[in-house]
């Protein structure tokens, strides 16, 4: 009889699949980047810069400040989420260091990261640091009373891991300084496009404008032009930060998608992803009272497992204004859509994964089991009991007659042969 004990477990899970969509979120990852970097150097060759004490604060703001987070992000995350170390007497922390253990060598990475727990009572999970060495990964107390198996979880922290292993947050931190690179090159090169416009070499067009119009008008012309020229290059630049800002959220979004498919590779358990989603989703639209602690995390957005605004815009939408706003909430998310990320998630596992309906039937259905089990006779189904409530009182009303006890003289129930 041949041993199969050492043989690796068959995966459960379309590997055609995983790797078509890594490789499919990469290409998406890289021309994101890719087309920011090539704005910027093509702003920066075009139009030039004017060094200014504005260029210096922009700068800082838009580029030193996003390094200076990315390099000191563990530092600061931590703090801002409060983490603490497990406590070692608390059976869901040490049910966290035991998932962690166990992803651990199914990761690759070369150093385990830190694992801590944040006390945020709404469920979610999240990691960080500026490489993986210096990475750590947390999850908050919430995230143990949303009813989550252990293999769920697994896939949670799973997700987190894959970002840890993918370095992106680098990625994301790289992405948004070339966004706010970009910015800052066309608010400081613009008015100088926009001013090429209307003169030449040799014929500068206000001149010739003004001296078509007459005397008492001269004085009008050339601000009214230059009124127009300053809300035409507002409007542009608003258009194109717009635009930056979109590219950086579509980098965001693929990451979050790789991450998933990672996580699903190293569970082999696409589903148990699928119905953590559903689960803390459902947690968060049935507890917004507590979302009030978004004033705090929403600067934790693209670090979390869960977007706090998931499920906030219900159904897929049927009208042409719905499917717009709709889509326009879509490209300004930081987090793929809940729907196409399940989407995802049922073509990783070949087939559909349960939802949180099924998970919930089936949970009612065992309980009716097991208390039919125990106390059969009480326990009945609603369309046997109302069936059989209604045979009763057809024979209770039909034989009212036979079925009524006989009374002796003395006013006693007789009880007949029944009573000995």
């Amino acid at each position: 009889m041949k041993n199969n004990q050492n043989k690796p477990p068959v995966p459960t899970y379309d590997e055609k699949a995983v790797a078509r969509e890594l490789r499919v979120n990469w290409i998406k990852t890289f021309a994101g980047m890719g087309l920011l970097t090539a704005l910027s150097l093509g702003t920066l060759m075009y139009v030039g810069v004017q060094f200014s004490i504005l260029l210096v604060l922009l700068g800082l703001f838009g580029v030193a400040l996003p390094l200076f987070s990315w390099y000191n992000s563990a530092a600061l995350v931590k703090r801002l989420m409060r983490c603490e170390k497990p406590n070692s007497f608390n059976s869901d922390h040490m049910r966290l260091v035991r998932l962690v253990d166990e992803l651990y060598p199914l990761t690759g990475l070369k150093k385990k990261p830190e694992v801590l727990v944040s006390p945020i009572p709404v469920p979610n999970a999240f990691a960080t640091g500026r490489n993986p060495d210096n990475s750590f990964i947390a999850a908050t107390e919430g995230l143990f009373s949303c009813d989550l198996t252990d293999a769920e979880i697994k896939a949670v922290l799973a997700h987190e891991l894959a970002h840890v292993k993918s370095h992106d947050v680098a990625i994301t931190s790289f992405t948004s300084v070339l966004g706010s690179l970009f910015a800052i090159l066309l608010s400081t090169g613009f008015p100088r496009f926009f001013h090429s416009a209307f003169t030449g070499k040799n014929n500068d067009l206000l001149d010739k404008l003004s001296n078509k119009v007459k005397k008492d008008k001269k004085g009008f012309v050339a601000p009214a032009v230059g009124v127009v020229g300053f809300f035409f290059t507002l409007i542009t630049f608003w258009i194109i930060s717009f635009f930056a800002k979109f590219v950086t959220l579509f980098v965001s979004r693929s990451r979050e998608s790789a991450a998933d498919v990672l996580a699903a590779q190293w569970t082999g358990d696409p589903c148990s992803l699928s119905t953590a989603l559903q689960k803390i989703v459902d947690w968060t639209q049935r507890n917004a009272l507590a979302l009030r602690l978004r004033v705090l995390l929403d600067g934790m957005g693209p670090l979390l497992f869960v977007s706090l605004d998931e499920g906030k815009h219900g159904s897929k939408p049927t009208s042409l204004g719905a499917r717009l706003g709709h889509w326009w909430a879509e490209i300004g998310a930081n987090h793929p859509p809940m729907d196409k990320r399940l989407e995802m998630l049922n073509v990783l596992a070949g087939q559909t994964c349960p939802s949180l309906h099924d998970l919930k039937r089936e949970e009612r259905e065992r309980f009716d089991a097991m208390i039919e089990k125990r106390y059969g006779k009480f326990r009945r189904n609603p369309e046997q009991k109302q069936g059989e409530s209604s045979q009763e009182d057809r024979g209770t009303s039909e034989g009212s007659d036979d079925a009524a006890p006989e009374t002796k003289s003395d006013g006693n129930v007789d009880d007949g042969q029944d009573k000995k």
